[in-house]
């Protein structure tokens, strides 16, 4: 039914022009077709089809520029021709990680792990997986590749890390992927402690002193040494009692 028609039928009803005007505008809203309401999915999966097909059109307009910049004329006869020049990659490289990190300096750890270890008697690692991958990028982000080399250095001058310890312990590629280990070996924590140095034996004091002589020269007489050698060998002690506190 057209609007004009449901117009007059509402007016023949006995409806006033203003009530058939208004009921006939929400008969043409309904009668409108309606855009399907899309779930956030299907909005986002179409938006990122409309971004395609932008770049894509973006891509072959560039291609046909360059080729139409790369045309010359046709060189006379008897000439060589100029060969084209190359097309250029429309490709982009994936940009570095943050923090100045590659997949290169990781195999440089690995390296450099791998020769310690066969030096310090340790475990050499065979394979890199992922997530050894993905542990030593994190530290080498955090704390730069210099400090991830002296680490590995650290391990291999650590007695304890070499399995000089009571369980037998030794270390590996994924204890200096640990962040926690990591950080303790930076901070000396496996370093060798140097030999502590002998104490001077404490001084004696006059008291001390001659308390132990006389013990001796008790000593040696009681084990048969004649009256005259005793006499006659080390200092005379008075044993008249005195002050002999340590001054």
């Amino acid at each position: 039914m057209t609007v004009s028609a449901a117009i007059r039928r509402m007016l023949a009803a006995g409806l006033t022009i203003e009530q058939a005007l208004v009921a006939a505008e929400a008969f043409e809203a309904e009668a409108a077709p309606q855009e399907p309401v899309l779930s956030k999915r299907q909005a986002r999966n179409r938006r990122y089809y409309e971004r395609l097909k932008s770049s894509e059109k973006r891509l072959n307009a560039d291609d046909q520029d360059v080729s139409d910049a790369g045309a010359e004329p046709s060189s006379p006869e008897g000439s060589s021709p100029t060969p084209p020049s190359p097309k250029p990659q429309s490709s982009i490289p994936p940009s570095p990680p943050k923090g100045g990190s590659s997949p290169t300096a990781v195999d440089q750890v690995v390296t450099a792990f791998s020769e310690m270890a066969r030096q310090s008697g340790l475990s050499v690692p065979r394979a890199v997986t992922a997530s050894r991958r993905r542990s030593l990028l994190l530290r080498i982000e955090e704390h730069g590749l210099p400090a991830v080399l002296d680490a590995i250095e650290r391990i291999g001058r650590s007695r304890f890390c070499r399995g000089e310890n009571d369980r037998g312990w030794r270390a590996d590629l994924d204890f200096l992927c640990q962040p926690k280990s990591f950080v303790s070996i930076l901070e000396g924590k496996y370093d060798d402690r140097p030999l502590q140095q002998s104490q001077a034996p404490p001084r004696e004091s006059e008291h001390a002193r001659h308390q132990r002589e006389c013990r001796e020269a008790i000593q040696r007489k009681l084990n048969g040494n004649g009256h005259d050698e005793f006499a006659s060998t080390g200092p005379a002690f008075d044993l008249e009692p005195g002050d002999f506190r340590a001054h």
